[in-house]
């Protein structure tokens, strides 16, 4: 006989996004979920077509992770929150979290997500300000991500720059950082193509005249400098 299945179990997918105990934070909706649950696929599809496109988050996020350990990180500080969906995957290893946002309202919602999580800290403003602002009161080397360009839609705030990268990575050569200081820009892929970002080699000379002694290489969908 065959099983009759539960209509109300939902997919496998759905787990994944679950309220979680051990940081006090909801995880993304089912919807957010299951589209997150079909970028690994859809990503797949479009790099065996030959075509240029995102990969999907979890393997950003996993790539990030694996820098993250094998430099000895503790401190995790990205431009960018959005929907929070990269602090809340550093939460269980980071001591330490920043995170950067420049739309009020998804800083707001960031608030309300990590309001029982003590190891993030949310601050509102444009990374190009905000992020030498933080690192200059920095002792320890962090792991720096840099994700916070415009993109439109639910991102009403542009900033000065469409992609403020290299005018970051500028200002932060002038720090004095940490030894062992990791920084990661991210979207690689769309610099040089147009829509107000900056060309490719423009972000690449920045890096090298900001951190001449760094090494500098590329991960996934993005730009490494490891100091």
């Amino acid at each position: 006989m065959t099983a009759r299945r539960n209509p109300s179990k939902r997919p496998p997918a759905a787990s994944w996004f679950r309220r979680s105990k051990t940081v006090g934070v909801m995880r993304p909706s089912y919807q957010q979920g299951l589209s997150r649950y079909l970028q690994r696929p859809r990503a797949l599809l479009r790099y065996d077509a030959g075509l240029v496109a995102a990969p999907a988050d979890r393997a950003k996020r996993r790539f990030l992770l694996r820098l993250f350990k094998e430099r000895n990180h503790e401190l995790l500080v990205e431009s960018g929150t959005f929907l929070g969906g990269t602090v809340e995957y550093f939460l269980p290893h980071a001591r330490r979290i920043i995170s950067v946002e420049i739309e009020p309202h998804l800083f707001e919602a960031a608030q309300r997500r990590f309001k029982e999580s003590p190891s993030v800290e949310l601050v509102l403003g444009d990374a190009l300000e905000e992020i030498p602002r933080v690192l200059a009161d920095v002792s320890e080397p962090p792991l720096v991500y840099l994700d916070g360009h415009f993109t439109g839609g639910v991102n009403k705030e542009p900033g000065l720059f469409v992609e403020p990268a290299p005018g970051i990575l500028e200002r932060l050569g002038m720090l004095g950082l940490p030894s062992g200081t990791s920084i990661v820009v991210d979207d690689l892929r769309l610099f040089g193509r147009g829509d107000g970002f900056p060309g490719l080699d423009e972000l690449t000379s920045a890096a090298r005249n900001a951190f001449p002694g760094a090494a500098s290489y590329v991960g996934v969908d993005c730009l490494v400098i490891a100091g």
